[in-house]
């Protein structure tokens, strides 16, 4: 193909070879098309996955003056939707396809309860009420990292070590425009800084300690004979 394409335009100048090329790439498009039809467009109702140009984009900041748009009204509640339906305790919109800057963060007691008293003292969890941040802007208040295990919502059934801050500040915006802040320490300031970058089309992969890299079910994988289906929306 790449041959015929080379003697076509040494033989043909201008409209003939202009035509062929024109004429290969829409066989592309309708190729492509054929294999990975098109889906619906965002907001998503599902967190996208690693491999999406847009979680690998720097969002855009929200225009304050369109908070009370339809559009914006929409983002916000399919992204808000979209993280009770995961149980995901932290969310940004980059994950539903949309390049603005909207975080949202929360930690339910079910989740403390799930970790344990133990791992909870370790990690510093605590029960966090639902926090959204547009146009989020974050300080760095403690600059002493610790370790611990991270997973996303984008990359399913995997997780590693990553080192964040231990404290942070961040500040931004409500719903209604109205201003928001707040000093999150420990696993809530894990979060922020990992929704952060998302922001900035950066994954935790970015910074992890390589090595510590695994795949979650592998235990089970092992059990059940590699026989194991990962759902990607809940």
């Amino acid at each position: 193909m790449f041959r015929y394409m080379k003697i076509l335009n040494k033989n043909f100048s201008g409209p003939t070879s202009v035509r062929y090329l024109s004429s290969f790439e829409k066989f592309k498009r309708w190729y492509r098309d054929l294999w990975y039809p098109k889906g619906p467009a965002p907001p998503f109702k599902h967190v996208s996955q690693l491999g999406d140009p847009t979680l690998r984009l720097k969002s855009s900041e929200v225009v304050l003056d369109e908070l009370s748009s339809e559009r914006i009204k929409n983002i916000l509640l399919v992204l808000r939707g979209v993280m009770k339906h995961y149980k995901a305790i932290g969310i940004s919109a980059p994950q539903i396809g949309i390049p603005l800057r909207i975080i949202m963060i929360e930690i339910p007691d079910s989740l403390v309860e799930k970790f344990g008293p133990e791992t909870c003292k370790t990690r510093e969890i605590v029960p966090t009420p639902f926090k959204v941040f547009i146009n989020p802007v974050m300080q760095v208040k403690d600059f002493k990292k610790t370790l611990f295990p991270e997973a996303c919502e984008s990359l399913k059934g995997i997780s590693a070590i990553v080192p964040r801050y231990r404290a942070v500040h961040v500040k931004g915006y409500e719903y209604d425009g109205s201003p928001t802040e707040w000093d999150a320490t420990g696993w809530a300031a894990r979060i922020v800084q990992h929704e952060m970058d998302h922001l900035d089309g950066q994954i935790y992969t970015d910074i992890m300690e390589s090595k510590s890299l695994q795949v979650d079910l592998w235990k089970k994988i092992n059990v059940h004979q590699g026989k194991i289906l990962i759902k990607y929306n809940k």
